[in-house]
């Protein structure tokens, strides 16, 4: 899964986006915000308030299958490894990619946890600080925009 921040109206404020085009390297800007949303979903498979909606909780028969492979009854907490997965990928001038790496065959595992699949068999559990429509949360949107103000006012420094 790979997810890609531009900077947009929705997701900056005027005055910020202003300073990111005016700064000498925006990319430490965009670095910082996508490291925001890196953080805000690791912290999100054990901190509810991050999510951007709640879990639902685990059928009996997945919280069986996870006892018999020695697993926790928490929901996504296996090995850890997909927690543990969200990173930038990418960083350029003008955005910032996100993603993780953690596949299940040829579906990226985050997507299908963060969407839920078609058919209803996994329902949706989000980690990403975005909506199913797309776009940031509210407080998501906050951290992003706290996080480059800071990148930008240390480059002025």
């Amino acid at each position: 899964m790979k997810i890609t921040l531009n900077r947009t109206r929705d997701v900056l404020t005027p005055d910020l986006a202003a300073r990111i085009r005016k700064a000498q390297n925006p990319t430490k800007a965009l670095q910082a915000m996508g490291l925001t949303v890196v953080s805000m979903t690791q912290r999100a498979f054990t901190q509810a308030s991050l999510r951007p909606v709640a879990w639902p909780a685990l059928k009996p028969a997945t919280i069986k299958a996870k006892k018999r492979q020695g697993y926790g009854s928490k929901p996504l907490r296996s090995s850890g490894a997909l927690a543990q997965s969200p990173r930038v990928v990418s960083v350029s001038r003008t955005k910032v990619v996100v993603g993780s790496d953690r596949r299940a065959g040829s579906h990226s595992l985050a997507g299908i946890h963060q969407l839920g699949t078609k058919d209803g068999r996994i329902p949706a559990r989000p980690t990403w600080p975005f909506k199913a429509a797309g776009s940031i949360t509210e407080r998501g949107r906050k951290l992003v925009s706290s996080a480059a103000r800071r990148a930008l006012d240390m480059e002025r420094s």
